[in-house]
């Protein structure tokens, strides 16, 4: 196994987690910002229309009145609306004038506190316009307007409201007959009276520009014809900003803790990792070894015994003595397999197992795995049914044949008398299949995981009844995978197992 990959699952893991808390936050911070920005933005407006609209209750106030009509609309009193109305720009705080304007947007009187452009000028900036496309009002219904204007590079905010009789005396007649004159109020919206409005809501440096740029904290100030005229811009508090600002230091200083932590893991795990691979490379070594010096006794006492049993040197007296000369044999053999098994598994884990490849009739090797386990198969009266297609592949045979044998050899021992085996093969794209049906005792999805790990004995009534180490289906599936092959098993309890086997049809040559 390489170290590199085992741990980058980890590395992964860290810089995904990592990735989505900066993520999180910078959306989190984002969020909070645009609310910010929001509430801002909705608190200046607010501010901005109860400056107009607070004109229009005063305007409204003085034109909706019945001595209004007699001393504007009929007699225009020059002192009666210098001293009642023009003493409102008196004495009131933050009104710097007032205009009276005839029904036809003509002047009858103004009054400025503060240094604002000439009635003239208000009149051409707008005022004119405004009185004119004033709508017809309702009889004892008053009407108002209010917004802002531009005159003269200065911002005035304004609320006229149409002269009419409340009712009191029954001026509708001459009302209809003079028309209706208007009364304007005008406050001038000065750097200071920003100011103090930004001071008010913790809002820092308003002020009015005639181009907003690029500054995503800007509202605009409408005519009453609703086209911008000005831009109110500020610094907005940006508290998610300020926030991830001030996590930048401890944020770089625990990515270092993090990144020392991973580098101080890594050089542990890559110890360990040696230590183990060097563990695994000596139990290997150890396994090949102790199974060679087993082995080569092993073949002496095994051919020995075929000797004393051919009885070519001398007669073997008593059944019983031939019994345990056959049985004998029969353990010497088993043990021999099982000693094959765990060296082809150490050389495997090793990567010391060689390919050969060559041209391979797969009919010739399933005909020669069968026979080989026919005899055990026979004395539990299991039927063996082959159906290969024929094929030419280039492959190792011999592991072909061993892969083969050991499956069939579980598939004998794991089915029970008078079962089946089936064999069949056929060419798929570039892979020749080959699938092995049996009728035996069959494995859940558990066992099966079980079965194909090393060593590993699915353990059963019947699995008891059988001797074994556990490497078949292990085996098989590290020899499918040497020859780049497929390994595919599926099982249903009591019903029989299926393995499907894909050998490519072209192999290099270890």
């Amino acid at each position: 196994m390489n170290f590199h990959r085992l741990v980058a699952p980890v590395f992964i893991a860290v810089a995904a987690s990592i990735a989505a808390f900066v993520g999180v936050v910078i959306v989190a911070a984002t969020l909070q910002d645009e609310a910010a920005l929001e509430a801002e933005a909705k608190v200046i407006e607010q501010d901005m229309a109860s400056i107009h609209k607070s004109l229009a209750v005063l305007a409204e106030d003085n034109a909706w009145w019945d001595e209004s009509v007699d001393n504007i609309t009929i007699e225009e009193d020059i002192d009666w609306i210098d001293t009642t109305i023009g003493e409102s720009v008196n004495g009131i705080q933050d009104i710097h004038g007032v205009l009276v304007l005839r029904p036809d947007a003509s002047l009858i009187y103004a009054n400025f506190v503060q240094d604002l452009p000439a009635p003239h000028v208000l009149l051409d900036a707008g005022f004119q316009k405004l009185i004119r496309t004033f709508p017809k009002p309702k009889p004892r219904e008053p009407i108002s307007r209010s917004g802002f204007i531009l005159a003269e590079g200065q911002l005035l905010a304004f609320g006229a409201s149409l002269v009419q009789n409340s009712g009191i005396n029954q001026l509708d007649d001459v009302v209809a007959e003079n028309g209706h004159s208007a009364i304007i109020f005008v406050a001038q919206l000065t750097a200071e009276h920003l100011e103090e409005m930004g001071t008010a809501n913790a809002i820092h440096t308003l002020s009015l520009t005639n181009d907003p740029g690029g500054s995503n904290a800007s509202l605009p100030v409408l005519d009453f014809d609703g086209n911008p005229i000005r831009y109110l811009v500020w610094k907005t508090a940006a508290p998610g900003s300020e926030m991830v600002s001030k996590m930048i230091f401890p944020a770089i200083v625990l990515l270092i803790i993090v990144v020392l932590a991973l580098g101080r893991f890594m050089r542990r795990a890559n110890q360990l990792f040696r230590e183990l691979e060097g563990a695994n490379k000596a139990k290997s070594a150890f396994l090949a070894s102790t199974s060679h010096e087993i082995r080569t006794p092993l073949n002496a006492i095994l051919g020995f015994t075929e000797l004393i049993s051919l009885e070519l040197y001398g007669k073997v007296e008593g059944e019983k003595n031939k019994e345990y000369l056959t049985l004998i044999r029969q353990s010497g053999e088993h043990l021999l397999s099982i000693i094959n098994d765990i060296l082809d598994i150490s050389k495997l884990e090793a990567e010391r197992f060689e390919i050969y490849a060559e041209k391979v009739d797969p009919i010739l090797v399933v005909d020669a795995s069968s026979k080989i386990i026919q005899a055990q198969a026979d004395e539990k009266s299991i039927e063996i049914t082959k159906e290969c297609e024929s094929a030419e592949l280039f492959s190792d045979e011999r592991i072909m044949r061993q892969v083969l044998i050991n499956l069939l050899s579980n598939a004998v021992k794991f089915t029970r008398p008078n079962g089946q085996i089936m064999i069949s093969g056929h060419t798929v794209e570039d892979r020749y299949q080959l699938v092995v049906r049996d009728t035996g005792i069959g494995m859940s999805k558990d066992e099966i995981q079980k079965a194909v790990s090393l060593f590993g004995q699915v353990q059963g009534e019947y699995a008891r009844s059988h001797t074994g180490t556990g490497l078949g289906l292990p085996l098989v599936s590290r020899f499918m995978e040497l020859l780049g092959g497929d390994f595919a098993i599926s099982s249903v309890p009591g019903e029989g197992t299926t393995v499907t086997l894909g050998f490519p049809l072209y192999i290099k040559k270890s």
